[in-house]
């Protein structure tokens, strides 16, 4: 039944990518410059969304204004069909409880592939709760947002109780412009729309200025969350950046290493040359412990093994990304 929804999806995605096809090439997601500072909604800068148009969605609940939902700004129907063509169902030695995927959707069938593999080891997933690094200075380190999100594939809808934990348990500051525009958990939304529809989605982003006990606190919230609902626990994170493949390697073994062994003090002490964001790698790490999860290290690459492109500085003058997909499973018993 599962391999017949995945079908019937994947073909309403191909028929949009025909229509697509003529009328642009793909091109990489769209990011901000790195010096680039934003500042929340919270704050006295607001940024203009009249282009937003002023329709409405229809819901099982009733009628949902445009407006009101978070968009998915990365997006693109064409590229999804590939993503989803190359992603494959990992070996597991059980159910996924928890997982690791990139945000860079160069490597956007590691995210399929995530996704996919939690949908075929679970039918009971009621929420997604998506944690997510925050890639722009805002004065809350902790952002999240209780509107749902408009995809091509229906309204994902956000499971406001878990939201309202993060805001309680947490102190994580409501910013609903932060949430949509950063790619790291808006590049996620489509994916777990698309493999679990029924699904609602708790998104929490998690700034690298943020207190350093936030794994542990993170970590004791999410457990919690997972005693009172059937939740599928989701990290995007990207891995070593801008160094030369030999060196991405290096790092990436002890990066490897480090999470298969729950090494989570030298997790901690990671800089972009093994991870962008240590502490939600080390959440995930200290959760699937606290879950009993048996972590495995399902699929790694770069930006330019996974698109097959033959390495060199003027293709890659920042150096290269390093993906890895990391699940959290049940053991059979």
């Amino acid at each position: 039944m599962k391999r017949l929804k995945y079908a019937l999806r994947t073909a309403a995605v191909l028929v949009a990518a025909a229509v697509c096809a003529g009328c642009a090439n793909s091109a990489p997601e769209p990011e901000m410059p790195a010096e680039t500072t934003i500042v929340s909604t919270d704050t006295a800068v607001t940024v203009s969304q009249d282009n937003t148009p002023e329709e409405t969605t229809g819901t099982a609940a009733g009628y949902i204004p445009h407006s009101e939902l978070l968009d998915c700004l990365y997006y693109d129907d064409s590229d999804f069909y590939v993503y989803n063509e190359r992603s494959k169902v990992y070996d597991t030695d059980g159910a996924v409880l928890c997982g690791v995927a990139p945000h860079h959707l160069a490597a956007g069938h590691f995210i399929a592939g995530m996704y996919r593999t939690a949908a075929e080891t679970r039918d009971d997933i009621e929420t997604v709760v998506l944690i997510a690094p925050m890639h722009y200075d805002t004065l809350n380190p902790l952002c999240t947002s209780f509107k749902s999100r408009s995809t091509t594939f229906g309204i994902a809808e956000t499971d406001t109780e878990i939201t309202q934990m993060f805001v309680s348990g947490l102190g994580a500051a409501e910013d609903d412009y932060m949430t949509e525009f950063d790619h790291s958990a808006s590049s996620h939304i489509p994916f777990i729309k698309y493999y679990l529809p029924d699904a609602k989605i708790a998104c929490l982003l998690v700034s690298p200025k943020e207190r350093a006990d936030i794994p542990q606190r993170l970590s004791k919230l999410l457990y919690e969350i997972s005693q009172k609902k059937s939740c599928l626990f989701a990290f995007s994170i990207d891995f070593s950046h801008y160094l030369e493949p030999p060196d991405a390697n290096a790092h990436d073994k002890e990066t490897n290493e480090a999470v298969l062994s729950g090494n989570t003090g030298l997790i901690e002490t990671f800089t972009n040359s093994n991870v962008d964001t240590p502490y939600c790698l080390s959440t995930f790490v200290r959760l699937s412990a606290l879950l009993g999860g048996k972590t495995i290290s399902a699929d790694n690459g770069n930006t330019f093994t996974v698109g097959s492109v033959p390495y060199s500085r003027s293709q890659f003058p920042e150096g290269v990304t390093s993906y890895f997909v990391f699940l959290s499973c049940a053991e059979r018993t």
